[in-house]
């Protein structure tokens, strides 16, 4: 199975790295869901929640305000 690679990241800590399915972001312009191989893509997000879901079957979900994803060479990263 093809993996992306994500970090999720506040100011003050990292909140999540490593690999995962796909992850849903709430972005100003609409919900996204992003997987393995995406595209480039810079994107700010609006309040909502982030899912993450991984290899095992397993979701994280953390609660956001705002934030940037930023996707490059199937790297993810989210700052909050």
């Amino acid at each position: 199975m093809n993996l992306l690679q994500l970090t999720v990241s506040r100011v003050d800590a990292p909140v999540f790295d490593g690999e995962v399915v796909s992850v849903h972001v709430p972005g100003v312009a609409g919900d996204m869901e992003i997987m393995a191989n995406h595209e480039a893509l810079i994107s700010p997000l609006k309040a909502g929640v982030i899912r993450v879901d991984l290899e095992n079957g397993e979701t994280n979900r953390y609660d956001i305000e705002s934030g940037t994803l930023e996707i490059s060479n199937n790297h993810a990263t989210i700052l909050i």
